[in-house]
């Protein structure tokens, strides 16, 4: 097996540091191949620590023979033995090979058939509640908005008064829907999620993070690839991930729509 596939594989059963290991290096598999064991593991905002347990659980002797692994992956798949051909001397081009590598790594964490039930799920529900915080409640007004353009009715909050009142009312029938990408936002306050999860309520939940507690109440973890710093300016932007990943989760709801259209008797 690849370096990469490994990388895949092995994802669930890593912590938190280690996670952000595979995501960086599966986002930028040259890094193994620049620099020092140091290096890479400041640059994915881990520790060396976290690499050496990475590279034994992934069944190499050390960091090593898992850069020589990699670097005879990338020999095979047509690349060449690095001398910095990764690095790019416009820092635009840079930023956007980083989104485009992280935009290309979504169908390997959110595959069709998982967007297909999350959209039957917002097609069959009687209400919606879509929650948000911070810079995530764009994200989360982004969705409610264009549901809204589809003909489905929903509710956007990143209030706490206003979701510990939804969780009061939602049923069987009904969904919510729960953007948080690390989980902080829910830090003291996963009983609201409890909540509703005791009445019955499926659960969505789009994230970054699967290791967080309500990750467990969800019904549909769509898990996005964490936006590590990729760069030493450090300002990428989770959000334009999610953007992107919502745009296949619309796409699977408006086929849904046209198809359900289609089958209602004609006058």
């Amino acid at each position: 097996m690849d370096p990469i596939a490994l990388l895949r594989s092995k994802y669930e059963t890593l912590t938190n540091a280690e996670q952000k290991l595979a995501d960086y290096i599966i986002a930028n598999p040259r890094c193994m191949l620049e620099g020092r064991m140091s290096q890479l593991s400041k640059k994915a905002g881990s520790s060396n620590a976290a690499l050496a347990r990475l590279c034994q659980k992934l069944g190499y002797d050390g960091f090593s023979e898992f850069r020589f692994s990699m670097n005879n992956y990338l020999l095979s798949q047509g690349g060449e033995r690095h001398e910095n051909a990764d690095e790019s001397d416009d820092p635009i081009e840079n930023i956007l090979d980083a989104y485009t590598r992280y935009i290309k790594m979504i169908p390997n964490y959110v595959p069709r058939e998982q967007l297909q039930k999350a959209a039957k799920k917002i097609c069959t529900a009687k209400r919606i509640c879509i929650w948000g915080f911070n810079r995530t409640y764009q994200s989360a007004s982004q969705l409610a908005n264009r549901l809204s353009r589809l003909g489905i009715f929903n509710k956007c909050t990143d209030d706490w008064i206003v979701m510990t009142d939804d969780a009061e009312v939602l049923d069987k029938d009904d969904l919510c829907i729960v953007l948080s990408m690390a989980g902080r936002g829910f830090n003291g306050r996963e009983s609201i999620v409890e909540n509703v999860k005791r009445r019955g309520c499926p659960l969505v939940l789009i994230t970054m993070n699967n290791k967080m507690h309500i990750a467990q109440l969800a019904d549909e973890v769509l898990m996005l690839p964490r936006v590590t710093d990729d760069s030493q300016d450090n300002f990428f932007e989770d959000q334009i991930v999610v953007y992107v990943m919502l745009e296949l989760l619309l796409y699977e709801v408006a086929s849904l729509k046209v198809n359900q259209h289609k089958e209602e008797p004609q006058p």
